[in-house]
């Protein structure tokens, strides 16, 4: 009788099958754990990882969860919203619902802005109920403060009241942008948050309807006596005299114009305006242009114009009067003649007003893109803004 053959591998089959399935293993490559985690998407629907949740600082950015906006509204908002946060320091959320449920838009307001982590300005909207808050938080209590949340309020519902949502949200950020400016100027807008690792800072910062505010390092505007680019430009000491120069003038500065320049916007959004707005110095050369959507594009070489004719004539620009009868149709013919051959730095045209500090003629606006009258108006707000945020008392420095 033949015995059949045996072998200690066939004597332990489940001992066999283990060696396979570890030599398997083995040989599989590894698979790196962050590829494991499925990466979590952005509230804009764009791929990226989610903050950890002790980051109380977050860029501006729009969550349109209501879907009240185009597409391309919400990219370029969220473009003007990188610029404002990189201009003022300032980040801007803003957040779109579908309904508040029952619950007062204020306190609505105040937990998403918490739950959300930002430390700058909050707009919620709620498209059911058709409400609108604009909620600082406690840093940016007087940045932000209640006329200036009404103003930019004004400025969202504008376009909202006539279904226009694309165009309420452009003149939502806008009016923003012209507050921010503003406060910017006059030292009320706080350093840039930075991230903090207690999560626990954000719980009260955005308290419903909060009024209070807190006390902030501030600064008064430069006035051009040092030049605002230098960090390390030493106090101001009265020279020597000398009958060969003039010194201690005073000059307008690129954070000035700016001002002007949100100042004229904004009286353009309360008038329902699209305007070209420019800013120069003293001599006529250009320190500043903007030229809001839909303005008319011809228009900004006379918004320029204007503005260097108001500087280099100490004067608004305007028809000028031969005598108490009026306008003389032959004189302003022949300044416009003159306008031309001198490569146009004159014009009679309504729009130009000079920018006066100290009864000194600093600089000047120009507004082009509507009526001679409508241009006046604004560029005459936009220098009445810029007076009063110079003449306003500015805290005294900490020693």
């Amino acid at each position: 009788m033949t015995r059949p053959k045996s072998s200690r591998t066939n004597s332990h089959p489940s001992l066999a099958a283990g060696l396979i399935l570890l030599g398997l293993l083995a040989a599989a490559p590894a698979r790196p754990i962050a590829a494991q985690e499925p990466e979590r998407a952005r509230p804009d629907g764009r791929p990226g990882r989610v903050a950890p949740p002790e980051m109380t600082t977050v860029p501006s950015d729009i969550r349109d969860g209501a879907g009240m906006f185009s597409e391309e509204a919400v990219k370029k908002a969220r473009q003007e919203l990188e610029r404002i946060e990189k201009r003022t320091g300032s980040p801007v959320l803003i957040e779109t619902i579908d309904s508040l449920e029952g619950e007062g838009i204020d306190r609505v307001a105040a937990r998403l802005a918490r739950r959300a982590g930002t430390q700058g300005i909050f707009v919620l909207m709620a498209r059911k109920e058709s409400k609108l808050e604009v909620l600082p938080s406690k840093r940016y209590a007087e940045a932000m403060n209640r006329p200036a949340r009404d103003k930019v309020r004004a400025a969202f519902i504008a376009g909202f009241r006539e279904r226009r949502f694309d165009e309420g949200l452009a003149k939502g950020v806008a009016a923003i942008e012209a507050e921010l400016t503003a406060a910017r100027t006059l030292g009320k807008v706080p350093p840039a948050e930075q991230p903090e690792p207690d999560a626990g800072r954000a719980k009260d910062s955005f308290p419903p309807q909060a009024e209070t505010s807190t006390s902030m390092p501030a600064s008064a505007p430069a006035t051009g006596r040092d030049d605002p680019h230098r960090p390390d430009a030493p106090a101001a000491t009265p020279p020597p005299s000398s009958a060969l120069v003039i010194r201690n003038q005073t000059r307008l500065t690129l954070e000035g114009a700016r001002l002007i320049i949100a100042a004229a916007k904004g009286k353009a959004i309360e008038k329902n305006l699209k305007v070209n707005v420019a800013v120069v110095d003293d001599g006529g050369h250009l320190l500043s242009f903007d030229r809001m959507d839909g303005a008319r594009t011809v228009s900004a070489y006379t918004a320029i114009t204007k503005a260097t004719s108001a500087a280099t004539l100490r004067r608004p620009t305007g028809p000028v009067a031969s005598g108490p009868q009026g306008p003389d149709p032959l004189l302003n013919l022949s300044l416009e003649q003159a306008a031309a051959a001198s490569g146009g730095t004159m014009t009679t045209l309504l729009g130009g007003i000079p920018i006066t500090v100290d009864d000194q003629v600093i600089g000047a606006v120009g507004v082009g893109g509507n009526s001679g009258e409508q241009d006046a108006e604004v560029a005459r707000a936009a220098a009445q803004s810029f007076q009063d945020a110079v003449r306003k008392p500015q805290p005294a420095a900490k020693p």
